[in-house]
């Protein structure tokens, strides 16, 4: 998860902006704009921060409360809360039980797949959010908020060492978020960041809080690194997969230009939940139920003590595949070593196998090597070639043999220096370049491949060119107030895999006709989304088309201006014409409204099913 803020000074105009990511967060000290960022991920979270006047510079937050002093200058810190004590991150003890993986908690049980669901890890944590009744209900965005607001105070406490007066600078802050999550799931992090207190009035203004996609901040991040590099030339493309604690996205640009530092999607980016949570779960049940050792005589946080000493931050991180011993030494509790061994005082050390570790890694690997094998496929079908780079990034981005086991297959990966922290960082860029689009040397995305069909359901003239032609036996009709005959079909103004230039809204429009003034207010239209590669002409209630959303708007036009229409039965209606929807994504698809020749775009309210 990732948050980005924007800052300004009335007096002299400066701003200050924050982004974070994941893995961590940076800033900028200088200029006319403050920017931050937030990243909450499912193992490791951080932020970033930056002046827009000064945007070469990107600084990461540092310094989260610890009890252990070696880990301070982190930029990262575990995405844990300790329920009893109330403790988060590094203030954890090794040997406590913390709440973990709850950020994917945010996804409805059907949209998870059947593994992750399953995974003991995910019922570990939605078990110990049952326990208590405070978190009932929507209880998961609470806890979110509660870990969101220590790293939000954390890092405004941060800036403040370089930034006196940060409390007379407006903030835009951008949290970062899976690609692959479904809209609903989207509002519902940013309702825990506005609890989290994020948006709360100051004295300067408001906070403005966006989303930013993972795998995009990462790019950005990336390609900012590199941008003086001489490889980098127009009409390349390269794949960006940001592998993280719970999802692996995947995502391909092409450089459309070098000044300004422009890219635009390449094909339709994709994703699993197969990140290195599935590495985790295969080390504890293999050690659990194969390797002979007696765990079930071990508490809950002797084990968890274990886990982070000879795994997490041991052999998980170094392990290549390119070691030359055959097994690895770990040191379990000694109660789990039989009595014999015991006996013979044989109970410091328990060997691993070296292909057993490797199969620790095997289900994430096989998802991460079908997604990179299936984008490939994507690019060559659409470019006549492949990608020039393979970019790893995220948490697991970093891991060595995950490095090793995709480069010796494709011999074009490469593994940036910073992959942890490159989405807290990138997402700083995003909210950079939305603050001013006059910086030529940052990145920026100008155009992305829409995942999903978005469409309405509206009324077509049965006397007109219909394709499927009328077949009373499936179709709805109705009679509309001028007494044509309709039947509702499917009009999808945005297709899956079509390019969305995000300085252009897509834009859908429509008429409406109204019965009484009252009418005029809280009028509704409902968004629809379709995942198929040919979305459906009809409405079928399958789970090819799904309702994404509501929205609510007002028409503000005089009642008596509209044009009247009679209907069969003799009853007036007004007709309002050049109702313009517009959609821009940022994170997220953003609607407004234009009403007739109204300029000016009105806000409406949007309620996400889910």
């Amino acid at each position: 998860m990732g948050l980005a803020k924007v800052l300004r000074n009335q007096r002299d105009q400066q701003h200050l902006l924050l982004s974070s990511d994941r893995n961590q967060g940076a800033a900028v000290p200088k200029g006319t704009s403050q920017l931050e960022s937030i990243s909450e991920q499912r193992i490791y979270s951080g932020a970033s921060w930056a002046y827009s006047d000064d945007p070469e510079i990107i600084h990461d937050v540092t310094g989260w409360p610890s009890i252990d002093p070696t880990l301070r200058d982190e930029v990262q810190i575990p995405t844990q809360v300790d329920l009893g004590t109330g403790n988060w991150g590094y203030m954890v003890p090794r040997n406590h039980d913390p709440i973990r993986w709850f950020k994917l908690l945010l996804l409805n049980h059907h949209d998870a797949q059947e593994d992750v669901r399953n995974s003991q890890y995910l019922g570990r944590a939605r078990r110990q959010l049952e326990m208590l009744p405070e978190y009932a209900g929507d209880g998961v965005v609470d806890l979110i908020a509660r870990f969101l607001k220590e790293v939000w105070d954390h890092t405004l406490q941060d800036i403040r060492r370089e930034i006196t007066n940060i409390d007379t600078l407006p903030l835009k802050v951008a949290v970062t978020v899976p690609a692959i999550w479904p809209p609903y799931a989207r509002e519902r992090l940013k309702e825990a960041a506005r609890r989290a207190g994020i948006e709360d009035r100051r004295r300067i203004g408001e906070t403005k809080l966006i989303l930013v996609e993972e795998p995009e901040a990462a790019a950005l991040s990336t390609l900012y690194e590199r941008r003086n590099h001489p490889d980098i030339e127009v009409g390349e493309t390269f794949i960006v997969c940001d592998c993280g604690g719970g999802t692996v996205d995947i995502i391909s640009y092409e450089v459309t230009s070098m000044e300004p530092f422009q890219v635009k999607e390449a094909v339709k980016g994709d994703g699993k939940l197969c990140g290195a949570f599935l590495v985790d779960s295969a080390f504890e049940d293999w050690m659990k139920l194969k390797s002979g050792l007696k765990f079930g005589k071990v508490e809950a946080n002797e084990f968890r003590l274990f886990m982070n000493n000879e795994w997490e931050h041991t052999m998980k991180r170094t392990f290549s595949g390119a070691e030359t011993q055959d097994t690895f030494v770990i040191r379990p509790p000694a109660r789990v070593f039989s009595m014999l061994k015991k006996f013979k005082g044989t109970t410091d050390s328990f060997p691993v196998p070296k292909h057993t570790v490797e199969f620790f890694f095997s289900k994430t690997f096989t998802g991460i090597r079908t997604l990179i094998s299936e984008q490939i496929a994507l690019i060559r079908e659409k470019y006549r070639g492949g990608p020039k780079n393979i970019l790893l990034v995220g948490g697991l981005g970093g891991s060595p043999y995950l490095y090793n086991q995709l480069n010796g297959q494709h011999q074009n990966v490469l593994q940036p220096r910073r992959a942890w922290s490159a989405v807290a960082r990138g997402a700083v860029i995003a909210v950079l370049k939305g603050a001013s689009d006059s910086i030529p040397t940052l990145p920026s995305v100008v155009s992305r491949v829409s995942r999903f069909s978005y469409g309405v359901e509206l009324g077509c003239p049965i006397d007109g060119v219909l394709n499927p032609p009328l077949d009373r036996s499936v179709d709805r009709c109705y009679t509309n107030p001028d007494g044509r005959e309709m039947v509702y079909r499917m009009f999808w103004y945005l297709k899956q895999n079509e390019p969305v230039d995000n300085r252009e809204p897509v834009e859908y429009v429509f008429y409406k006709y109204i019965r009484t003034p009252e009418n005029l207010r809280n009028v509704e239209l409902y968004i629809m989304t379709s995942d198929a590669e040919s979305p459906p002409v009809r409405r079928d209630h399958t789970d090819s088309v799904q309702t994404l959303c509501t929205i609510n708007y007002d028409i503000h036009v005089p009642w008596t201006d509209l044009s009247q229409v009679w209907d069969p039965m003799g009853r007036v209606h007004r007709r309002m014409d050049n109702l313009r929807l517009m959609m821009k994504f940022e994170g997220e698809p953003k609607w407004s409204l234009r009403v007739g020749n109204d300029t000016i775009e009105q806000e409406v309210n949007v309620q996400y099913r889910g």
